[in-house]
């Protein structure tokens, strides 16, 4: 059984939609917090025009997948945000190597056992 895709398919963003399982959203979102700093969900949203808490969700799957960061900022009369950004690329490129390396290693010794 061969894959859907051939090597020359392979680029950075579906390399990443494949190790983190990552949706459409997920993949913009990420872009748009590589491209500059810091932001609210709520700017999010205004920024891809969707629903906030859409956006929101997006934003919780990427920090559960460690791709982004999510830092609470208290307000001096009361309440709370949060504030995302993406984690520095070469650390991500990182972890996915290794996550790479393990499936490799794992598939290898599981065809070695057939």
């Amino acid at each position: 059984m061969k894959p859907d895709f051939s090597v020359s398919d392979v680029d950075c963003e579906n390399v990443l939609e494949c190790l983190f399982d990552l949706s459409k959203l997920d993949k913009k979102v990420l872009k748009i917090l590589n491209d500059g700093g810091e932001f609210k969900s709520k700017e999010l949203g205004e920024e891809l025009d969707r629903d906030q808490s859409t956006v929101y969700r997006s934003l919780e799957n990427l920090v559960n997948c460690g791709l982004v960061y999510k830092e609470k900022h208290t307000i001096r009369n009361g309440g709370y945000y949060f504030l995302y950004s993406a984690r520095p690329m070469d650390k991500i490129r990182e972890e996915a190597e290794e996550c790479l390396e393990q499936w490799y290693t794992e598939m290898k010794s599981s065809i070695e056992e057939l």
